[in-house]
């Protein structure tokens, strides 16, 4: 995972999301390699349940919530999307609030 920082406010800001970054200003940075192993990731028990969770960023720390205005709006149009996702497969919203709620 690599990301880039804004060292200039002026030519870098965090609100319009149609200015350019200058890479040359600031180079993507690496700060994280993610490995996951191979493995058996659905059973019959755990693919239900996982397409009834809803996912969304407002569930992230708060250090880690979205900065921009474009992923503000993202954070009000997720609960809608998920609601109406919901009716449509008839399936109740629910979040887990432990691991031990995953089925195996």
């Amino acid at each position: 995972m690599r990301i880039q920082l804004s060292t200039n406010l002026d030519k870098m800001p965090v609100e319009d999301a149609s200015q350019e970054w200058s890479q040359t200003e600031s180079p993507y940075l690496p700060v994280a390699r993610v490995r996951l192993p191979q493995q058996e990731a659905y059973s019959e028990a755990r693919w239900i349940y996982v397409e009834g969770l809803s996912f969304s960023v407002a569930h992230s720390l708060e250090a880690h919530r979205p900065l921009d205005s474009i992923m503000r709006a993202w954070l009000q149009a997720y609960p809608v999307m998920s609601t109406v996702r919901r009716q449509g497969n008839q399936q109740p919203r629910y979040e887990p609030t432990t691991i031990d709620q995953v089925p195996a």
